[in-house]
């Protein structure tokens, strides 16, 4: 019993210094990712794809939302995928910034085909497999292409780009 008080403490101070961006983190969740898309200039695709529910009637949806200051102006962004609803997988990701109260759209990659989206080093990676002739679906041959965007105080710039023969973000 005794180690409860300080253990409870510990984490009463902890949660109190974090709790800018813990509510910060709080409002960017699934539920806000749909309201920013619906709210934006995307094309009409997007916002029906937004309204979907994972494995909804279409099959596509909000696949994933990664919460992460991608600005660096201490503020989270939002950054979310899009499902396809079939073998395509992942087709499309874009990056929401927080302006005042609202979610801006800082980037948008609206063409792609199984991609992944990772953050490194503060930073939002797009890795596509490479499709060789021949290929099934499942099992592209022809490696990965990465490519690393890093914002550059007004907006979203590529920074490098690469090829590797094994999937490496």
């Amino acid at each position: 019993m005794r180690f409860l008080v300080p253990l409870a403490l510990a984490l009463t101070t902890g949660l109190a210094t974090g709790s800018a961006s813990a509510s910060q983190a709080a409002s960017c969740s699934r539920a806000a990712a749909k309201a920013a898309v619906l709210s934006s200039s995307l094309p009409k695709r997007w916002k029906d794809l937004a309204r979907e529910i994972y494995g909804g009637p279409s099959g596509g949806s909000i696949a994933g939302v990664i919460c992460k200051d991608l600005t660096r102006d201490g503020r989270v962004d939002m950054t979310l995928t899009f499902y396809s609803g079939g073998t395509a997988g992942d087709v499309a990701w874009v990056v929401f910034r927080r302006v005042g109260e609202r979610w801006q759209l800082a980037l948008k990659r609206l063409d792609a085909y199984k991609l992944t989206v990772r953050v490194h080093g503060g930073d939002p990676v797009e890795t596509q497999p490479v499709y060789l002739a021949g290929d099934a679906n499942c099992c592209p041959t022809g490696g990965f292409d990465h490519v690393r965007y890093h914002w550059n105080g007004k907006r979203f710039v590529v920074t490098r780009a690469w090829h590797t023969k094994q999937y490496a973000p």
